[in-house]
């Protein structure tokens, strides 16, 4: 079959993507506010979950035909995968139309695509042979020198996905050119960040040992990809997905409109200090705002350096339908009080030419940082002692938003001799605020000229910082020019929301009033919103919140107590729009609701903690069940305290020679428990949420 006969099916399957984004989008809007007072209310919640399993299906197939999930299915290149895909996208849509006014008929149909759901031995579930993203995010427990880490990494992570997070990356071919490109980029983080060369040999050998093929410069791979740096701005990794330029253009779509802004949400932080607490102790919270596939949060107890936590956007580096960003994420924190609070926009491009080139990759860095850093200002130091690097390239190279107990940074442009960094936050008459805030475009006012600007220039307001209305399309520049630019607009209304409800918050900053900035999500009309392009006027900014569907992972901490919590999605009422209708997405099993950890001293004393919390939870989840018996939808909320005790008790009664194959079974069950005590949390708070929403 030539590349003509499947390749002309992308853009029809990409119109159904958005067909079926959107309807669910409508759909949860649509859910009455009284939640489980309304009757059938978790009847309409089932046909969500039915839905996006079809979406789930249909998205996965299409990431494999087109190469966007190489890193986790073989490219197929198939217009087979392509009009199945469409098939389950119509379903997908049509089920969630459905559920405006469940029958029973459509109840049945929900319940029946429930039934197809497997565990496959693994602790997330498949659908029709497609695995489903958990609604609760794993952890991992990491002990030891690097290369013992590398290994239990492995181990738990193909415990609870299995071996697809990692088989498929030896389809990267390493030879010749792209080996020489590897020892490059394995030259500087022997110089820099030489642990993770010995956490990469025990990452290939633990694959061995489990029956993948995975080398060493796979593993490594994982962090540095097999590009040269850049030499222009490169668009969101996506384009870099298996298949090379010949799909370029079909596959920036998505992030390249031709002359319409999406006001996409993506990642956002915010971190405070000082005076601006209410305890004088840090505290922080951001989201990442992606499409959530396989992710896990490290907690990591090595044998030098600080113990610390830590949440990258995906096991393996990759982001199925966005590409390749190293073992990049955040945020992260580490028992010394230093926090890493996002990645504090994207590369600025402002770093002249010839000091681009291999340097360390963000992912790298960060874990470097989490694990040696004492401070803030050490962090800082660390970063600007790393080579310029790779800077045109997202999140390829050092930069980002750190934090302690008496200081905070973002760093905006790594010049050597004259960095950009932003220390406070600035109000509007002269005021300096402990507290800072980042989206996805650059703040400082001294870089108007960076961020790949258009023919026009950029503005500059106080809250919101460089922004354009008229971003360049198609054949008027690169894509990683326009995508810098739009991401100027898609910051605006969300750097403007954080600083207002920041002001607001001043001097009694908590980091529950903190995590409290992502349950306000916006409500925009939908009014003129399009299924089959799902686009905004040009010009047009949106007062937007941090909260809502773009949401992928919520966290928030207190480095210096240790408490950490991370929730996969939103956690704003279900019923609230997008920031825009381009990047509104859902997940099977939604749960609005955190779990909690402490940053012990030891991970047994942290196991012990999540523990104790689960069953805190469920005793208050017990007492409200018990006291509202004549609440709507009860047995629905039974259900979830059951899975909650279920979940208590799979931890409780865990045994080392349960989990498999492992070189450190007793550290791979207290890891199992955890995750047990975590989900039970979860499922807990479900419940403790339905009575009495935060």
């Amino acid at each position: 079959m030539s590349d003509t006969d499947w390749v002309k099916g992308i853009p029809s399957t990409m119109t159904a993507i958005s067909a079926a984004h959107f309807a669910l989008l409508e759909a949860n809007m649509a859910l009455p506010e009284r939640g489980i007072e309304e009757a059938g209310y978790h009847d309409r919640i089932r046909l969500i979950d039915a839905a996006i399993l079809e979406l789930t299906a249909g998205k996965w197939l299409y990431n494999r035909a087109t190469g966007e999930c190489a890193d986790y299915a073989a490219r197929t290149s198939s217009a087979d995968d392509l009009a199945a895909a469409r098939r389950h996208l119509g379903e997908a849509e049509r089920l969630a139309d459905a559920s405006h006014q469940p029958t029973q008929a459509a109840i049945a149909e929900a319940a029946a695509r429930a039934g197809h759901l497997s565990s496959e031995g693994r602790e997330i579930l498949h659908y029709q042979g497609v695995p489903v993203a958990p609604s609760i995010c794993p952890i991992v427990i990491l002990r030891g020198s690097s290369r013992q880490m590398g290994a239990q990494y492995v181990e738990q992570c193909v415990q609870i996905f299995g071996p697809f997070v990692f088989e498929h990356l030896r389809r990267r071919p390493i030879a010749g050119e792209t080996e020489r490109v590897i020892r490059s980029w394995e030259q500087q983080m022997r110089r820099h960040t030489p642990e993770l060369l010995e956490m990469a040999k025990g990452m290939s050998e633990a694959a061995r040992r489990s029956g993948i093929v995975l080398s060493y410069e796979h593993a490594l791979s994982m962090w540095t990809d097999l590009l040269p740096p850049a030499t222009e701005p490169m668009a969101m990794g996506v384009l870099d997905a298996e298949g090379g330029d010949r799909f370029a253009g079909y596959l920036a779509r998505r992030f390249v409109p031709a002359g319409d802004i999406f006001e996409a949400g993506t990642c956002s932080g915010a971190a405070a200090w000082g005076a601006a607490t209410q305890s004088g102790r840090s505290c922080f919270a951001s989201s990442t705002d992606h499409d959530y596939t396989f992710q896990v949060t490290i907690v990591a107890y090595p044998d030098d350096g600080h113990p610390f936590v830590y949440t990258p956007f995906s096991v393996n580096g990759s982001i199925p339908g966005l590409g390749r960003f190293g073992l990049s994420g955040h945020p992260g924190m580490n028992t010394a009080g230093v926090a890493y609070v996002h990645h504090g926009g994207y590369e600025s491009c402002a770093e002249p030419r010839e000091t681009w080139g291999y340097g360390v990759p963000r992912g790298a860095t960060t874990m470097h940082i989490l694990r040696y850093a004492s401070s803030a200002r050490e962090a800082r130091e660390m970063e600007l002692g790393y080579p310029v690097g790779d800077t045109g390239r997202i999140l390829g190279t050092a930069s980002g938003f750190y934090m302690d107990d008496g200081y905070a940074y973002v760093l905006e442009d790594r010049t050597p001799g004259r960095p950009i960094v932003r220390e406070q936050t600035q109000g509007r008459n002269g005021e300096r605020y402990d507290f800072l805030y980042a989206t996805n475009n650059l703040l400082s006012p001294e870089l108007g000229d960076a961020f790949c600007p258009p023919a026009g220039g950029y503005s500059y307001e106080l809250e919101a910082g460089w922004f354009t209305l008229s971003p360049e399309g198609r054949g008027q520049a690169s894509p990683g020019v326009i995508t810098r630019q739009m991401c100027t607009a898609s910051s605006f209304g969300r750097n403007r929301y954080l600083h207002r409800e920041l002001v607001a918050r001043n001097g009694a900053i908590t980091p529950e009033r903190m995590l409290s900035l992502f349950r306000q999500g916006p409500q925009f009309p939908i009014t003129g919103w399009d299924r089959a392009g799902s686009r905004m006027p040009q010009g047009q900014l949106l007062d937007a919140s941090v909260g809502g569907r773009h949401n992928a992972f919520i966290a928030y901490g207190e480095a210096s107590s240790g408490r950490y919590g991370g929730a996969v999605g939103m956690l704003a009422p279900r019923n609230v729009s997008t920031n825009g209708p381009a990047h509104g997405f859902c997940y099977h099993d939604e749960t609005g609701a955190l779990w909690d950890i402490r940053l012990a001293a030891s991970h047994e004393d942290m196991v012990d903690e999540a523990h104790r919390v689960a069953e805190q939870d469920i005793a208050h989840a017990s007492d409200l069940l018990a006291s509202h018996r004549g609440a709507e939808d009860v047995v629905f909320l039974e259900g979830l305290l059951d899975r909650a005790n279920s979940e208590l008790e799979a931890g409780l009664q865990a045994a080392p020679a349960e989990r498999g194959t492992s070189s450190e079974p007793e550290l791979a069950c207290d890891a199992f428990k955890c995750r047990s005590f975590t989900r039970a949390q979860v499922r807990a708070r479900q419940v403790i949420n339905a009575f009495k929403p935060v």
